[in-house]
């Protein structure tokens, strides 16, 4: 009787070792599970998702197989390729966690809207796949820089996420009115530009983003220093609160102080909700400007310096 026992001990010992087998097969397995690729609409506003299949499922594979992929990914069914043909993928690496994507130089001729959708969409390819961390982006072996001339870090799906959680598979589409100095840098000339903007950032923040990347038209000149950097830019009871680093008290060349100032005011005044703007320069108010403009008073549109 003993020995039965023992031999059903043995038994049961042996399903349960298969049955552990089996499920530690299925966690192998799911790190190729769930996993997407991503097209462009033909509009292009929009990343479209599609299912990526692949027998591959250790990381450094999974890498390889779509960065394979997505070179060699073909347009078709109302959706276009995530690169464009005149831009690919000249190497990539996994170090550290992190996936290296160096582009093509042709990377940097791509359209701003254009450019943030293949962004997002190659970020996203990459970060799902279990082991990878976050995506760097390099152009030709250099560094991307931002606006302000900083490197820009490593991306994650996070920063394409809006605040309440719901992923953007779009970045919204808008119209900024702007005002840019004129030749003689007195007055402010009206510029209206199409953007492709990430709903995560607040509209008030892209109003100053857009002013620091200066007009679309040749004959308007920029009116914020080209090494401003943006503190802070929030909203509260109507009021725009803008924190700029000190820089702004330095001005722009060949463009008055006051055309600055209400270059800033009147281009944010132009978004709904808006009634005042207060200007900070490293979070202080107590600046007193040329022309009687003082930095703790709420700041108003100022009409009489536009040209129509």
């Amino acid at each position: 009787m003993k020995k039965k026992y023992n031999y059903l001990i043995l038994l049961f010992s042996f399903i349960f070792l298969l049955s552990g087998c089996a499920d530690s097969g299925k966690e192998k397995e799911s790190s190729s599970a769930g996993l997407y690729q991503y097209y462009i609409n033909d509009n292009g506003t929009k990343l479209i998702a599609d299912k990526f299949k692949t027998e591959k499922t250790q990381t450094a594979d999974l890498v390889e197989a779509m960065a394979e992929y997505l070179i060699y990914q073909e347009s078709g069914n109302h959706k276009q390729r995530l690169l464009p043909e005149n831009v690919s993928i000249q190497e990539y690496q996994l170090e550290n966690r992190q996936v290296l994507l160096d582009m093509s130089p042709s990377y940097s001729d791509l359209q701003k809207t254009r450019e943030i959708l293949t962004r997002a969409g190659l970020v996203k390819s990459f970060n799902q796949i279990d082991g990878v961390d976050s995506v760097q982006i390099l152009i030709n072996g250099q560094q991307r820089l931002g606006a302000d001339g900083t490197p820009m870090p490593a991306m994650t799906t996070a920063d394409f996420v809006e605040a309440e959680g719901r992923e953007i598979d779009a970045y919204q589409y808008g119209t900024f009115t702007l005002y840019f100095a004129d030749s003689d840098g007195k007055h402010l000339v009206a510029e209206k530009q199409k953007v492709y903007y990430s709903a995560s950032v607040p509209k008030e923040r892209e109003v100053v983003e857009l002013l620091l990347r200066g007009p679309i038209d040749t004959q308007l000149m920029a009116t914020m220093p080209a090494d401003l950097k943006i503190l802070n830019v929030t909203l509260s009871d109507g009021i725009v609160y803008v924190n700029l680093n000190d820089v702004f008290l330095n001005g722009t060349p060949q463009v008055a102080e006051k055309t600055v100032v209400y270059s800033l005011v009147n281009s944010l005044l132009e978004l709904e909700g808006t009634q005042k703007v207060q200007i900070s320069v490293n979070g202080e108010t107590k600046y007193a400007l040329g022309d009687g403009i003082d930095l703790s008073q709420y700041l108003t549109k100022n009409t009489d310096l536009i040209l129509e």
